[in-house]
């Protein structure tokens, strides 16, 4: 009951991600030929790094994504998403 009063319903994106943004992100990461980062997903949908990845996080978390690490010489690993889910 409490889980109804904040809005954490299980298909509910967090507060802030609007779901034509969602719809677009997944259209575009289901036509990838691999896994993509959140840069490379900004640039193929017009979005900001930072909204790509907070979409690209949130399909991760909900099992539609998988998520694998893309090491450089130095710095942060890159992460790469890639559209994992069945339907």
């Amino acid at each position: 009951a409490l889980e109804t009063l904040r809005g954490s319903q299980s298909g509910a994106l967090p507060k802030g991600l609007p779901l034509t943004t969602r719809d677009l992100i997944v259209r575009a990461l289901r036509g990838t030929s691999g896994p993509v980062s959140a840069a490379e997903m900004a640039a193929a949908t017009g979005i900001s790094r930072v909204s790509a990845r907070r979409y690209l996080d949130h399909l991760y978390q909900k099992g539609l994504v998988t998520l694998s690490s893309r090491y450089g010489s130095t710095g942060r690993p890159e992460h790469r998403y890639e559209w994992s889910s069945p339907d």
